[in-house]
């Protein structure tokens, strides 16, 4: 079975399964079936290739491999091993696209709020130019950067900007182009754009909403949809489902119209999953992010409850999950490491991670420690 597989993860010995083209050239870089090196690695590394596809059997087998060399140096007292390369880089293309997107939206988004209506010319050009599209072209690198990033500024605008590139990534994953993907980034992006009208000290209130603090908040949903009636977007109607919707729950436990099971759009049970994951994993002023894993074992409880579709919830985490090999994480012990397999048959299953210091530890096997967070760039550098 052939796995997509980060390319800053790979390992000797490893078999690619397809073969590896340069860029949008029919020049091929490395030929299907072929046993990676160190030299084929970082010949990959070079051309800035972000993943491949690799025989999922070779990749436990490169893994045991590199265990077993790590323990037979160690009790020789040398150090011939090789340790995860520390070579976390911000992709300066992707962090000045995301910049853009970021500062265009927050024209707009404050522009929402003093007058009522939506700035198509700041929005149009966005859609346009193809920046924030090309935010949510390779998964690997999404997923890396919108977690590794330092991202100050507005929590809410970051997390619409997350919810586009994430919608972006999941509209790939289903399939979707053209009107549809757009769509579904533009819902997305606007779904909490109604949070504009509340005050600042209630959207970053720690502890618990009382009834009437939470019913305000709940009117975000119905002021988003609001917005983009009034706008040229007001046509789309799954864009419009998806905003309205986001909040609703399968089982009829959700808002604003308590809407239970096929009542719900497909963008509406999509987007469900897609804000409460972002919300979990993201840095918050009144609640620290979790890891990526803590956050599927969360969302996969809320799918055996009925609450999330399970259609979606499980193609996202499954798609996620690929999209997070190679990252780097740091552990409740103390040390860190960069994530070499997962499991994406099991979407609750835990990384398997070679430390800092060479060394690999399987967190599906080690109860006593788990995943405290994804590290930024800047993190890993001073490891």
């Amino acid at each position: 079975m052939l796995k997509a597989f980060a390319v800053r993860s790979l390992l000797p010995e490893m078999l690619i399964g397809r073969t590896v083209y340069d860029g949008e050239t029919d020049i091929v870089l490395v030929e299907g079936g072929t046993v990676l090196d160190r030299e084929t690695i970082d010949l990959l590394k070079e051309k800035e290739v972000a993943s491949v596809y690799v025989d999922e059997d070779s990749i436990l087998a490169a893994v045991q491999r590199e265990k077993a060399a790590k323990a037979a140096k160690e009790s020789e007292g040398s150090e011939g091993y090789v340790a995860p390369e520390r070579d976390v880089k911000l992709d300066e293309k992707y962090a000045e696209d995301y910049r853009y997107v970021y500062g265009e939206m927050e024209k707009l988004f404050q522009q929402a709020a003093l007058t009522g209506k939506l700035n198509m010319d700041i929005l149009q050009p966005v859609m346009a130019n193809g920046r924030l599209r090309d935010l949510y072209k390779e998964g690997a690198t999404a997923v890396s950067m919108i977690y590794s990033m330092n991202q100050d500024g507005d929590y809410n605008l970051h997390h619409c900007v997350h919810l586009a590139i994430l919608s972006g990534l999941m509209a790939k994953w289903m399939g979707l182009n053209g009107i549809d993907r757009q769509n579904l980034v533009l819902a997305g992006l606007f779904l909490d754009i109604g949070k504009q009208f509340i005050e600042k000290d209630l959207l970053e209130k720690k502890g618990r909403l009382t009834e009437e603090e939470f019913d305000i908040l709940k009117n975000h949903v119905v002021d988003s949809f609001k917005l983009l009636e009034g706008s040229d977007l007001s046509g789309r109607a799954d864009l419009m489902n998806g905003v309205i919707q986001h909040h609703e729950r399968n089982d009829g436990s959700g808002y604003p119209s308590g809407l239970e099971g096929d009542q719900i759009s497909t963008f509406g049970k999509v987007l469900a999953v897609l804000d409460s994951y972002d919300a979990m994993a993201s840095s918050r002023t009144y609640a620290e992010k979790r890891s990526p894993f803590e956050v599927f074992k969360i969302l996969y409880a809320d799918v055996l409850d009925g609450k999330l579709d399970s259609e979606y919830a499980v193609l996202f985490m499954r798609k996620l999950n690929a999209a997070l090999n190679g990252c780097w994480l740091r552990l409740s012990d103390g040390t860190a490491g960069r994530i070499v397999y997962i499991d994406e048959s099991r979407v609750t299953a835990m990384p398997v991670v070679q430390l800092a210091d060479g060394g690999f530890i399987d967190l599906n096997t080690v109860k006593d420690i788990t995943v405290v967070e994804i590290m930024t760039a800047a993190d890993v550098s001073k490891l």
